[in-house]
């Protein structure tokens, strides 16, 4: 073999193991994008309430809505599809009362009604990817 043609053939196989090694190389995927906080009414759990994430068409955001029931020490998880994952972007948030439990016959002032509805509670939030999002909502109001 000429010395040329030596060249050429290191050349070939060095490429080859070079384009090999690259092919195998995993893709770096994104850590998982979650949602999850703490829900307060008069400085107490909203136990059994529900959170409600509407993405924000306005802001580009294509997403499903994605609800969360409020647990016994006021924490909700997002989830859909048995997936914690949400995708990023903005979000109207709703939060609503369980039925009865925070009553004014039980000594707490009316739940807010504005906060029923993600148009008109003011509470915007932007989920950001790849990273755990934690969004905790406090609610007082005067008696």
């Amino acid at each position: 073999m000429r010395p040329l043609g030596r060249i050429l053939t290191a050349a070939t196989l060095l490429a080859g193991g070079f384009a090999g090694f690259v092919g195998c190389s995993s893709p770096t995927t994104p850590p998982p994008t979650t949602v999850r906080g703490v829900v307060a009414f008069q400085d107490r759990p909203l136990v059994g309430g529900t959170v409600v994430f509407a993405p924000d068409r306005e802001k580009g955001n294509p997403a499903k809505p994605l609800r969360a029931t409020v647990d016994a020490e006021g924490r909700y998880s997002l989830s859909s599809d048995g997936s914690t994952h949400v995708a990023p972007g903005w979000y109207r948030i709703a939060i609503a009362d369980p039925p009865g439990t925070f009553s004014e016959e039980f000594g707490f002032p009316p739940f807010p009604p504005a906060l029923r509805r993600p148009d008109r509670a003011g509470l915007d939030r932007e989920v950001k990817a790849g990273v755990e999002n934690v969004f905790d909502f406090s609610i007082e109001v005067s008696r």
